[in-house]
């Protein structure tokens, strides 16, 4: 499962995958405003991590890791 998304990949059509903030980002990110770069981490991995007594979810951290990786070389 994927938990995190970069705000290009996303839209407001999926608040309930990235959350109202994490929707109306990406959807201000796809409309060309100066919104700059980053990511959310999905609803699916608070609920994830709340249904595992607060573990976190099996590769979320790497998924962070990578999207910040990703965020740095984007950004120079």
């Amino acid at each position: 499962m994927k938990y995190v998304y970069a705000f290009r990949e996303g839209g407001k059509e999926q608040k309930f995958l990235l959350g109202g903030k994490g929707a109306n980002l990406a959807e201000m990110t796809k409309l060309g405003l100066p919104v700059p770069p980053g990511f959310t981490i999905s609803t699916d991995a608070s609920k994830a991590y709340m249904a595992a007594d607060d573990s976190i979810p099996d590769g979320l951290m790497e998924e962070v890791g990578a999207a910040l990786t990703q965020l740095e070389t984007n950004m120079g």
